[in-house]
């Protein structure tokens, strides 16, 4: 499987962290991906996100806007706009030694 970027745009790096936005229209679907760092995001438009992950699994969320969401490093998977409006959110890669 090939791995695309975590987010649709990348915004900032420095050695702590990496910053990306993720914008998607109804619809619409992110790269597949993997997390080799722990991160987090920031819902900036609230929707629906339906997450599909390596093994097969899926889970659909609605996330409220300004909503935190700790993700898991190692993590492989893509997510969907599931719902009727412009979704967005912003990732904040946290870099570790």
């Amino acid at each position: 499987m090939n791995m695309g970027d975590i987010g649709t745009e990348f915004k900032y790096e420095t050695e702590h962290v990496k910053v990306w936005d993720l914008v998607l229209e109804p619809n619409q679907s992110s790269d597949w991906h993997i997390h080799e760092n722990n991160y987090l995001f920031v819902v900036t438009r609230a929707g629906t996100l339906l997450a599909e992950h390596e093994n097969g699994d899926k889970s659909e969320s609605f996330y409220e806007l300004g909503k935190v969401v700790i993700g898991q490093k190692g993590s492989i998977h893509r997510v969907t706009n599931t719902g009727s409006e412009l979704y967005s959110n912003s990732i904040i890669e946290i870099k570790g030694k």
